[in-house]
């Protein structure tokens, strides 16, 4: 033995807590083997070695140590070997090791490499330690492939690779057991040019994982099939690889909250596909970027409480959460989502207990660039965009085709979308709220078709360019544009919907597009003047309403309107009529009716169309198609005023009237009784049989006898009218 081996030969004869102080001497690592192999009648109770130069190597596989052993600012040349041996209790403080072999190791109390700087591989393959594993500001220089190997390392107490902890090499803990929390705060894990710098497959943590305030890894981490009993707390951590995902942790559960929040950054692919979360999950504040790729990938995830993506989120790439199912509410007010050219957000299937809230926070607005598509997704409160900004320009902005929202839907106050903004097929049980709203597409701007709402849909003071499209919609109380301002080809569109209550236009300005409001149904009808566009290719077809609103258009404004923008279709004026006539406003159902005749005669041609002409010449003017029968007496009046002083002044002239009979004398003559009878050409008086009109009497005469007849077939005429429905 050597003095310095001598001399602590000597301590460890005096039992008890040896403290040996090396002063950088030299002892065999064969002469420390020899005494770490003591029996038990000679063991120290700890030996603790400081300063210490150990050449050599300490080989200790196999073995039993019976007591702790402590290295503090030691060094070897060679690796300690410790492989499947047990010991009480093993230390390294401030060491500077080549290499750890410790595979299969058996620790009865704790395992530290705490400050240790191991240029070589740490191998933990298979050990177990029954206290905590301490490896706090650990530097490891090990190889691409291994630096770290833990596969199987069972540590019943808690796991610390924290502080200063660095790896340069492949760290792998492959199904790892860890009875209590594991610690890498501040830890930096890397592994340059190779896919995998962290490899926690499925590791088991029964508490807490805390990889906070700089926690660092260059390469990939995984933790596919993970199982964490507490939470995972990731604030402010980096993950970064370029050639793959920067987590990969498909099936990964976490009984608690997960939170990847406060500057935490994800360079590459957060990958948490089917990943279990007890509690909440967290992005608030994090940076996530995966430009054209996924950035972070929730499909069929699944998580009990809230995901929250507040302001200060930025998701440079897709956000993916199909099928994912969540307990509480998404909040990403906001938030900021950037795919331009392809989908930002992906959210097919999704289903959320809660609201749905992709707004504004604290002044700050959710905005996206590029598709945002929540298709077929089901949101048990409100789906709430308000004051959301959705661009992507000549695409859909907001796709939302088939959802489900037990609530109401509200795209109102500073809502803006840049890309069309998609509902069709979607099933509201609340209202559908786009008051103040703004909506711009190249195409139709607002897409609802088939949409079921159990209330409302407001377009109130919203500002659509590219139109409204709400086809085959059923809504269980009204449709309001108050104050819109509506452009598009067409600007509104709403075939074949259903509105149990009431359908108000009154836009701001004049659309500008038609209107398409063929086979609408709607309780009553609330429009203005300036509600109808210029052109003819707005279509009423088939447009049915119960009742109209009394400050609505004036019936000559809406007939002008009629004649003038809207080709002939019967239904429109008799929807119209039928309307006026239920509300005992008869006068104006009239004069719909006429308008209607006057309107079909001039949509008639050819040959039959011109006779159809001249009969409307007769039958408007004198008993209003039928509708106004009564008309026919101004006209009996009028000419009865004419005809009674013509042929008074033609019968002071005897030569104009000669008596059928000698005994009839001139002063029986009565000019009024002689034009009546004229004029009455199948019931007589008998009075204008009693002479014979000569020179102009007779074209006078014949002039009045005609005229009767004409009224008289045109009487018949109209009342035949009003014991048949004309649907032509």
């Amino acid at each position: 033995m050597t003095p310095v081996e001598m001399e602590l030969f000597n301590a460890i004869e005096k039992r008890g807590r040896v403290d040996f102080a090396g002063a950088g001497r030299v002892i065999g690592a064969a002469f420390l083997t020899e005494q770490l192999l003591r029996g038990n009648e000679d063991r120290p109770r700890t030996l603790a070695l400081y300063d210490v130069a150990v050449v050599g190597e300490l080989d200790l596989e196999a073995s039993a140590v019976g007591f702790p052993v402590e290295f503090v600012r030691c060094s070897f040349d060679s690796e300690p070997n410790f492989e499947q041996a047990s010991v009480a209790g093993l230390y390294f403080t401030d060491c500077r090791l080549p290499g750890f072999r410790a595979s299969q190791v058996r620790v009865q109390d704790g395992l530290a490499l705490d400050d240790c700087q191991v240029n070589g591989c740490v191998q933990l393959t298979g050990a177990h330690v029954a206290g905590q594993l301490n490896m706090r500001d650990c530097v490891i220089t090990g190889g691409a492939e291994g630096a770290l190997e833990a596969d199987g390392l069972r540590v019943d107490q808690d796991a610390y690779l924290c502080g200063r902890f660095r790896v340069t090499g492949l760290a792998r803990m492959i199904g790892a057991h860890l009875g209590g929390e594991f610690v890498c705060d501040g830890a930096v894990f890397r592994n340059p040019g190779v896919a995998t710098a962290l490899d926690l497959r499925s590791i088991v943590v029964k508490e807490h994982v805390l990889w906070r305030r700089g926690f660092s890894v260059e390469g990939a981490v995984n933790l596919s099939g993970s199982d964490i009993g507490g939470q995972l707390l990731c604030h402010g951590a980096r993950f970064y690889n370029l050639r793959g995902p920067a987590l990969d942790a498909p099936g990964m559960k976490v009984r608690q909250q997960a939170e990847f929040t406060e500057e935490c950054t994800a360079i590459g692919e957060l990958n948490l596909v089917a990943c279990e979360f007890g509690g909440w999950l967290s992005f608030t504040g994090g940076t996530f970027r995966n430009p054209g790729g996924m950035a972070i990938n929730l499909q069929l995830a699944s998580t009990a409480m809230n995901l929250t993506m507040r302001g200060g989120t930025v998701v440079h790439g897709k956000l993916c959460l199909s099928n994912a199912r969540v307990g509480g509410a998404v909040r990403a007010q906001g938030g900021l989502f950037w795919n331009r050219f392809e989908t930002a957000i992906e959210a097919l299937g999704l289903r959320v207990h809660g609201e749905l809230s992709l707004g504004t926070q604290y002044g700050v607005r959710f905005r996206s660039q590029g598709q945002v598509v929540f298709s077929e997704a089901h949101v048990g409160g409100n789906f709430d965009c308000t004051d959301g900004w959705f661009e992507n320009e000549e695409r859909d902005a907001l796709v939302a085709r088939g959802i489900r929202v037990d609530r109401n839907v509200a795209l109102r106050n500073g809502f803006s979308a840049n890309g069309r903004v998609d509902f069709a097929g979607a099933s509201v049980d609340g209202k559908v709220d786009l008051r103040h709203g703004r909506f711009e597409s190249r195409t139709e701007a607002v897409r609802c078709d088939r949409i079921r709402v159990g209330h409302a849909v407001k377009f109130d003071h919203a500002r659509v360019l590219g139109g409204v499209q709400m086809r085959d919609a059923h809504v269980g109380t009204e449709v309001t544009f108050d104050g819109a301002v509506i452009v598009g080809s067409p600007a509104l569109k709403l075939t074949g919907t259903q509105i149990r209550s009431t359908l108000r236009l009154a836009f701001a300005e004049k659309p500008v597009g038609p209107l398409d409001l063929r086979q609408v149904t709607t309780g009553s009808f609330d429009d203005r003047d300036g509600d109808w566009p210029e052109g003819t290719e707005t279509r009423l077809d088939d447009f049915v309403y119960g009742a109209l609103h009394d400050d609505s258009v004036k019936v000559p404004k809406r007939l002008e309107w009629l004649r003038t923008h809207h080709k002939y279709v019967p239904q429109v004026y008799l929807q119209l009529a039928s309307t006026y006539a239920r509300a005992g406003r008869q006068d104006e159902a009239t004069d719909v009716l006429m308008a209607k005749e006057d309107v079909r005669r001039r949509s008639l041609n050819g040959f039959f169309g011109s006779l159809h002409r001249i009969v409307w010449l007769l039958l408007s003017p004198t008993v209003g198609y039928g509708y106004r029968p009564l008309r026919i007496l101004w006209w009996l009046g009028a000419l009865v005023l004419v005809g009674g002083p013509l042929f008074h002044g033609l019968a002071e002239n005897p030569d104009n009237f000669a008596p059928v009979r000698k005994d009839v004398q001139d002063v029986w003559f009565n000019p009024w009784l002689y034009t009546i009878d004229l004029l009455l050409p199948i019931m007589s008086l008998e009075h204008s049989q009693l002479w014979v009109p000569l020179h102009g009497a007779r074209w006078a005469s014949l002039a009045f006898t005609v005229l009767g007849w004409v009224l008289a077939v045109c009487l018949v005429t109209g009342i035949g009218r009003l014991f048949k429905r004309d649907e032509r």
